[in-house]
């Protein structure tokens, strides 16, 4: 799954299909045998170059790849294999997708935040009803609640963004940051609000201070069809919202729970 992520991460804004032609090395158009296409180990044997040009190829397909073998492999340790389970894995698969195209391209696909958030949904229901059993009524109402945490997380990104655009006399938030939020928190439900915002704020905010002397987060070579560039100092918030869901649907009631004790310690 994550070397198809990597597929769809370059595939997809360009406007081409991540089914066919198969993988083919960027340089030399030459097809990549299936032995040499295997997650992480393909990249180290054949030291990150095609086999037939001797380009070079991004560590990051490796990375991704081992990245997202280990965030499946926690999620199934920390929920076993449920239905829950598969709908963090699909959920988390998308969001490494949109994070990978938000860097590269500064551009997150609403039809990917839609997915997001309609398999958060769904998946949150049959979890309901098949792993716990609960009826289909009170499902669907659990439901209907994760739905309105995600219009709420709409409204109130939406609203701190036109705020903030107003006083800089600037955009300050994408187009497509709002509804990725409004997409996660439908698949964490409220639990899952305040956490996701503070972690993908703080996140941001470090990655921002520690990489901004480098030349900061995301490509800075983008250009829009409309001119657009991104700004120095500019940070594509789509990718630590993206990390900031992966985590609390792996840990998220841990990191609430321990913001809750502090917060009584400190009272």
């Amino acid at each position: 799954m994550g070397s198809f992520l990597n597929v769809v991460a370059f595939r997809v804004p360009l406007g081409r299909s991540v089914v066919s032609p198969g993988s083919a090395c960027p340089s030399c158009g030459k097809s990549i045998a299936w032995y040499d296409n295997i997650p992480v180990l393909s990249w180290f044997i054949l030291g990150g170059q095609c086999r037939h040009c001797k380009a070079p190829f991004s560590f990051r397909y490796a990375g991704v790849e081992a990245f997202f073998g280990v965030y499946t492999l926690a999620i199934v340790m920390r929920w076993d294999l449920t239905i829950h389970s598969l709908t963090c894995i699909l959920v988390g698969a998308i969001l490494v997708a949109i994070a990978l195209i938000d860097h590269d391209h500064w551009l997150i696909d609403d039809r990917m935040s839609a997915a997001v958030g309609v398999v958060g949904l769904v998946g949150h229901g049959a979890s309901l009803i098949i792993d716990t059993g609960l009826p289909i009524g009170p499902s669907l109402v659990s439901v209907a609640t994760h739905l309105a945490a995600g219009a709420i997380a709409f409204g109130l990104l939406f609203g701190m963004g036109y705020v903030m655009s107003k006083a800089l006399d600037k955009e300050a938030l994408g187009g497509g940051d709002a509804p990725l939020f409004a997409a996660i928190i439908c698949a964490t439900g409220w639990a899952g609000l305040l956490p996701v915002l503070m972690l993908a704020s703080v996140q941001g905010l470090i990655g921002w201070a520690l990489l901004s002397r480098s030349g900061g987060i995301g490509n800075r070579e983008v250009e829009h069809e409309d001119g657009w560039k991104p700004e120095e100092g500019a940070l594509p918030l789509g990718i630590f919202l993206a990390l900031a869901g992966l985590e609390v649907m792996l840990i998220g009631e841990s990191l609430t729970d321990a913001y809750l004790n502090a917060v009584r310690n400190l009272l």
